[in-house]
């Protein structure tokens, strides 16, 4: 066993290897060196710095649950690659339990409050793996542990910059201001807090503090598309301050985002109503489930968003005999069948039922691989899941 003193300079230098890594965008070796040290997800700081890598370097993503993760070379970049064909290395890390237990466990560690802030607020952001929660939901629990995470001295500029996002979105910009600010105090070249801080005050009537703001994200960007933004802001501020006409941002941002809005107000309308009837084991909760279904079944994300309420509410063999259901009836499609099977096999190995199991897995193989690039990550877990539901010569 090793002293306590030599187990802390041992994370330490871990820590500090998977840093070193991360800055040299070896993201997939910098999660491995993490996970050979705590296997077990049983160290706060170790999980933690697991979740900074999936979370924000992941280049693929199931259920934000399963991560494909890459070595990059110094030229790449994450959000040129994310969703795009190629090499990856599957891992699997379920931030939300695991950091719920480690929070049980140790009632006052707030660097797990930041860690579940960060965690509700990417799954906001990326809009998969909901575990049932409407967007403003999601939002309310991460700002609820960045809140009690900061009252305790525990805090990152990206906590900062989400409690800003949190409170523009409700058009609260001074306060999303002050967190703005807080969040470039603790690092000065993030482009984004520039960007957004250039937002709010311009919203706020103050072009001249804007400006520079502006100008900052303008030149810190390396996205094409952003810096093209920040420019554009940046010479309508410089037109305003010369006595022209204020910049209609907030218009423009609004006009942006009412594109989806009202189809998702009804899609987390519907859920909502699955949720509450799946709850309360409702005699409408599978017709109801049918209805959502039905609104794309060809789309990953709603079988996500149903096995997180069906989950949530210990009902897996509930879940397991609908998709079995719409086999038949779905369209015969390899993207829809083969998501059906898959899930069928998945909900069938929970279940303990791998001879079940096997044949679906071997279905969703067949068919996922006419519709999804070789480095999905699903492949990873059906490749496991037909070894262990093979059945014994």
């Amino acid at each position: 066993m090793l002293a306590p003193a030599a187990q802390a300079q041992t994370e330490a230098a871990v820590l500090q290897q998977a840093e070193q890594l991360i800055q040299q965008k070896k993201y997939e070796s910098a999660y491995r060196v993490l996970d050979k040290f705590d296997p077990k997800n049983a160290r706060t700081a170790v999980l933690l710095k697991k979740e900074d890598v999936v979370l924000n370097y992941y280049l693929l993503s199931v259920n934000h649950e399963i991560f494909g993760l890459q070595d990059l070379k110094p030229t790449q970049r994450v959000e040129e690659l994310r969703g795009k064909p190629g090499r990856y290395g599957s891992v699997r890390l379920p931030l939300r339990p695991l950091l719920d237990s480690l929070k049980r466990l140790r009632p006052t560690d707030y660097g797990l409050d930041l860690g579940l802030g960060h965690y509700y607020y990417a799954v906001q952001q990326c809009g998969c793996g909901r575990q049932g929660l409407s967007e403003d939901e999601l939002l309310q629990r991460a700002e609820q542990y960045f809140t009690t995470a900061h009252a305790h001295q525990r805090e990152d500029f990206e906590s900062h910059f989400a409690l800003g996002f949190i409170s523009m979105r409700r058009k609260q910009m001074a306060e999303g201001a002050a967190e703005l600010e807080r969040s470039l105090a603790l690092n000065p070249n993030y482009p984004n807090a520039h960007y957004n801080l250039a937002y709010a005050y311009s919203a706020l009537g103050r072009p001249a503090d804007a400006l520079p703001h502006a100008r900052r994200a303008g030149a810190l960007y390396q996205n094409p598309e952003y810096k093209a933004d920040a420019v554009s802001m940046t010479a309508t501020l410089e037109k305003q301050l010369k006595g022209g006409a204020a910049p209609n941002l907030l218009g423009t941002r609004e006009a942006e985002a009412a594109a989806n809005a009202k189809d998702q107000a009804a899609y987390d309308a519907l859920k909502a109503q699955v949720a509450a009837a799946v709850a309360a084991k409702a005699p409408n909760a599978k017709a109801l489930t049918l209805q959502l279904f039905q609104l794309n079944p060809a789309n990953d994300a709603v079988y996500s968003d149903l096995m997180d309420i069906y989950q949530e509410h210990e009902q897996p063999a509930a879940m397991a005999a609908f998709f079995q259901e719409q086999l038949p009836a779905a369209p015969q499609t390899p993207a829809v069948q083969g998501l059906l099977h898959f899930y069928v096999a998945c909900l069938d190995m929970q279940l303990q039922r791998p001879a079940e199991a096997y044949p679906h897995f071997r279905q969703a193989d067949m068919l996922l691989r006419k519709v999804s690039s070789p480095d999905n990550p699903a492949f990873a877990i059906i490749k496991k899941g037909l070894n262990e539901s093979r059945p014994k010569k």
